[in-house]
């Protein structure tokens, strides 16, 4: 059974998980009436390998139910523009 994982609003980076574990879902939302677009990264920093990437339009809100995405060093939430709150699903 998948766990959900908050992500507080905000417009910077944020490294939420430490360590290996596996994504199998993403909701998420724009906060702030601006398009947002953010990456989630298999690692602590914006070079790290990107395995899941999001864009929204303007107060717009998403679920995407992923096949299992491993990350094998950690979660880096990499938010590139606007501002976004997202719920993580991990197994």
């Amino acid at each position: 059974m998948a766990t959900g994982t908050p992500v507080a609003a905000g417009s910077g980076n944020v490294h939420v998980v430490t360590g290996a574990t596996t994504l199998v879902g993403v909701a998420f939302r724009e906060t702030a009436a601006a398009v947002a677009t953010f990456a989630l990264r298999d690692g602590t920093t914006t070079g790290d390998p990107i395995r899941f990437a999001g864009n929204l339009a303007a107060s717009a809100f998403n679920y995407v139910a992923l096949p299992a995405v491993p990350f094998t060093t950690g979660v880096f939430l990499n938010r590139q523009s606007g501002t976004t709150e997202l719920v993580l699903y991990f197994t």
